[in-house]
């Protein structure tokens, strides 16, 4: 049995804020309204009591989009999530993350069937920073995208990004991929890493022990078994 974590997610943090945010909105609201009930001033208190109505309904949607996010917790190492991942989908990834010379980074979600995670979907978002030793999503920008997920039914299934370099050791996770990694993992997500190379290498990650991955059609290969490891074995002709 594992440890059960109670850390937020980034996503939870936000909501919070703009929770807070709002509760002091409602209270500016909710004092003008009383003036305005001693003046005696019917339409300007008609106005004030819908932006009271419209500032309730928004609480109530963040109350629910954060109880939607909590993540489920995972007591048992046997309830690890297995991922499945198409191979022509895989070569499209790597097309996308080495476009250019810098690093890419998005998010990855899909359909869940009979207990795997399908990974085929791509959850894009702005970049705060893009170089070719870095990539950093813009915080804003990747909390809209985790809402928007969660509001179509969907979970963060991985993250994806791209390194300088060449070969299975280009692939090795830097301290900041297993700070992002070891954040989610403690927030209960089921999220898996996946790093690849320029020429087509691609390591899966999971900090709580080595993740099941099954990839769907054929030019993709085993490389490492016990690193998770696979090649994209026709990356120049794809």
């Amino acid at each position: 049995m594992r440890e059960k974590q109670s850390a937020q997610p980034p996503a939870l943090i936000h909501l919070e804020r703009e929770r807070n945010r709002l509760l002091a909105t409602r209270q500016k609201q909710l004092e003008a309204f009383i003036a305005e009930v001693s003046g005696g001033k019917r339409r300007k208190m008609a106005q004030l009591f819908l932006k009271i109505r419209q500032t309730n309904d928004f609480l109530h949607t963040l109350s629910e989009i954060a109880d939607s996010l909590k993540p489920v917790e995972i007591t048992s190492l046997d309830a690890r999530p297995r991922y499945t991942i198409s191979s022509l989908f895989l070569y499209e990834s790597f097309k996308k993350l080495t476009a250019d010379r810098n690093e890419q980074f998005f998010f990855v979600t899909g359909a869940e069937l009979d207990g795997a995670l399908i990974l085929d979907q791509w959850a894009e978002f702005e970049h705060q920073t893009r170089t070719a030793g870095r990539a950093t999503g813009d915080i804003q920008s990747t909390h809209k995208v985790l809402i928007r997920l969660e509001q179509f039914g969907h979970r963060l299934h991985g993250h994806f990004h791209s390194h300088p370099g060449n070969g299975p050791s280009s692939t090795q996770p830097s301290g900041i991929d297993e700070n992002f990694q070891k954040r989610l993992e403690v927030a209960g997500h089921s999220a898996v890493m996946a790093i690849f190379s320029r020429d087509g290498f691609v390591r899966f990650v999971r900090l709580d022990g080595k993740p099941e991955i099954e990839i769907y059609g054929s030019g993709v290969e085993k490389h490492d078994d016990e690193k998770t490891i696979y090649r994209l074995t026709d990356v120049y002709n794809a």
